[in-house]
């Protein structure tokens, strides 16, 4: 029998991978916007558990190979310690709102801390970022997340997730490491067999026994759609074909963690693209 899920909001309050401060504060919008009001009225248990305690003396540089490192293995750590307690007690599902692609690395690590080995990521983005650290050049974080997940390396404690435990969804920026071992179903595949049945082979995959982590960085949208992404991009799905593919995803009773990603709040005074956002994950959610 399917236990009922409560949703745990969690603002995530510096983008780590930044260079320059100024969008620590992301999380908010979604609040302004009823996020939580919305989800209830939907028929969703939510509740809004605040901000992850992130220090104050977090770097802000342009040093190879990471940019602002060590702040990205702190926050990752700190988002570890604070989703611990809520992904080890069925039914109760973290959802966070204005972080950064690299926090996928934290929550994997602490999803498969709670879950074990037996844990799958679909991860939906514009980009695979799966890029290497490169000692002769700065690189965000964000970039280099699918990389770091999924191989040993001396920025985080791992174990690093077999390769075959994650899929890309929706990219029209290819691999950077070539290899392959990675699953995933690009922009046009998604595109050539709809985005409902996109979902459907991204779960296929996935063992019944499996703990799911959705990551959603929102640079997959077109950028007429969703213009504050924070990378966006000209060609990505439109918010009909989001709903699609993200509605396929999330009512999948395997999922344990969701996360949006890049959502750039300086760029959105009105606070159009952050509704959007709302109305899709509300439309998504929704029992």
């Amino acid at each position: 029998m399917s236990v009922e899920r409560t949703y745990h909001v969690l603002g995530v309050p510096l983008r780590t991978g930044s260079l320059f401060p100024g969008s620590e504060n992301d999380a908010q919008p979604y609040r302004d916007v009823r996020l939580l009001e919305r989800l209830r009225a939907a028929g969703c248990q939510a509740v809004d558990d605040g901000d992850v305690a992130l220090p104050s003396y977090l770097p802000h540089h342009a040093i190879p190979p990471i940019r602002s490192w060590p702040g990205p293995r702190i926050a990752w750590d700190h988002v570890g310690e604070r989703l611990a307690p809520i992904v080890q007690t069925p039914g109760h599902v973290p959802l966070l709102i204005g972080c950064d692609c690299s926090i996928v690395v934290g929550t994997a690590q602490a999803l498969r801390r709670a879950a074990g080995d037996d844990l799958h990521v679909l991860y939906v983005d514009g980009d695979f970022d799966d890029a290497a650290p490169d000692p002769a050049r700065c690189q965000s974080a964000a970039a280099v997340a699918v990389w770091l997940m999924t191989r040993a390396s001396p920025f985080w404690t791992g174990p690093p997730l077999p390769p075959s435990q994650v899929t890309v969804i929706g990219w029209s920026n290819g691999p950077a490491s070539g290899d392959g071992a990675v699953r995933s179903l690009s922009l046009a595949d998604v595109r050539r067999v709809g985005p409902g049945e996109a979902a459907r082979r991204a779960l296929s995959v996935v063992p019944q026994s499996a703990g799911v982590l959705v990551h959603l960085d929102i640079d997959v949208f077109r950028k007429q759609d969703v213009p504050a992404a924070y990378f966006p991009h000209a060609e990505g799905l439109s918010l009909a074909e989001g709903r699609e593919l993200l509605g396929g995803l999330l009512r999948d009773p395997r999922i344990r963690i969701i996360e949006v990603a890049e959502y750039a709040s300086l760029r959105d005074a009105d606070q159009r693209s952050v509704g959007a956002l709302v109305d899709l994950l509300v439309d998504s959610l929704k029992p």
